[in-house]
């Protein structure tokens, strides 16, 4: 299972393999279920689907019908995950009606890494599989651990974990409805997770395999015209090569970029309120235990949305790049029409791909340091005013 992540198991890799282990999630979730079993998936499909449509009713109308009887820590606890299992139900159908397209990418990949051969160039294409699974893996690995420790502390306090809500159990009353509810906030909570595991890696897999994509192309931009092998004719029809691949790579940015900027928009909308309420429960509320598993969930929240960031804001570093590459080819030895065609390349490659969530916010690394720079303003103004500690007296 995880020979992929080591690079072992094959010889020649491909960019399209760094979605392997999405895929295979989606596949398991219901979202992208085999061709020849499609039928025998459909309901499976629609008991998981529903499960994440009808996930911010349960998580919420426990926490409403609770309030009374739960500890302000234990709120804060089903508050912090339930804001966010609110942007689940958009990220997923997102996900479910994008299968077709983000499929479409994989032909285009094939293409794009035939036209290269050099040992060097495999090698960073056998790197882009190899990482792009990785990720999945890590958020994979980080998400259940926050909800492990939740568990814990929820045991060793004799509460519950989330309390989702169950009709006509109330845990409290005894011990078999307390058990009861653990086991269905744990069944429960690892199924979101699991969903939150694929709607949250996605985005930085594919943003790592376009940079990936810019990369080989800058190096190969780079070494264009000094092949003393190659004529004149060579040399330009290996630049036309470098204008369509670079074409290409736009056409993946724009089919992926259309479904990221949903989903990372809906995650970034919620995030800033989740990480203050957070932070607010770890400073003041939540106990030794609690705490620990708080941070671990502060981190998995700033995870949701930092790989994403991260990669879109070097993706922009990688096209400047390009362009640097184009200057250093060796033009000045080529003919007119060479140069001509290069100055066309040159204005061309001067489009950056910047990533947007729903065309307003832009996704990179200053916005993930502005939500979060907000929620610790939003932290302070409460601690300020007091507002927490009169809760808790």
């Amino acid at each position: 299972m995880f020979e992929l992540v080591k690079g072992r198991g094959r010889n020649v890799f491909a960019s399209r393999d760094a979605v392997i282990y999405l895929f295979n999630g989606f596949r398991y979730s219901g979202i992208n279920p085999p061709d020849k079993y499609r039928k025998q998936y459909f309901f499976y499909t629609i008991l998981t689907f529903s499960l994440v449509i009808f996930s911010p009713v349960i998580s919420n109308i426990g926490l409403v019908r609770d309030r009374n009887k739960l500890s302000v820590m234990e709120i804060l606890n089903g508050l912090q995950a339930s804001i966010n299992i609110v942007a689940l139900p958009i990220k997923r159908t997102v996900l479910t009606l994008a299968q077709k397209r983000l499929r479409s990418v994989e032909p285009i990949l094939n293409k794009l890494d035939e036209r290269y051969t050099r040992p060097e160039d495999k090698l960073k294409i056998r790197e882009c599989a190899i990482m792009g699974n990785r990720l999945v893996l890590g958020f994979a690995v980080a998400f259940p651990m926050y909800y492990a420790l939740s568990l814990v502390a929820a045991l060793v306090d004799r509460h519950v974990p989330v309390s989702f809500w169950i009709p006509n159990v109330d845990w409290r009353r005894s011990l078999w409805e307390y058990w009861l509810q653990v086991g269905f906030d744990t069944s429960l909570g690892l199924f979101l997770i699991y969903q939150e595991v694929l709607s949250d890696s996605y985005p930085s897999v594919y943003i790592y395999i376009i940079r990936t994509q810019i990369q080989l192309l800058a190096d190969r931009m780079e070494r264009l015209g000094y092949d003393e092998n190659k004529s004149s004719d060579d040399n330009y029809n290996e630049l036309l090569e470098c204008i369509v691949m670079h074409q290409e790579i736009l056409r993946i940015a724009e089919i992926v970029g259309s479904i990221i900027s949903v989903t990372v928009f809906t995650q970034l909308l919620f995030t800033a309120t989740i990480l203050g309420i957070t932070m607010i429960n770890i400073a003041i509320f939540a106990d030794l235990a609690t705490k620990i598993a708080a941070v671990i969930y502060l981190l998995c929240v700033l995870m949701q949305t930092s790989p994403t960031c991260y990669h879109a804001s070097f993706l922009l570093a990688d096209c400047e790049k390009l362009c640097q590459a184009i200057f250093k080819c060796n033009w000045f030895a080529q003919n007119k029409r060479f140069n001509n065609l290069l100055i066309y390349f040159l204005h061309r490659s001067q489009q950056l791909i910047p990533f947007f969530g729903m065309k307003l916010v832009p996704i990179n690394l200053a916005t993930n340091l502005s939500i979060a720079k907000f929620s610790f303003t939003l932290f302070t103004f409460m601690e300020k005013m007091g507002l927490g500690e009169n809760l808790k007296d």
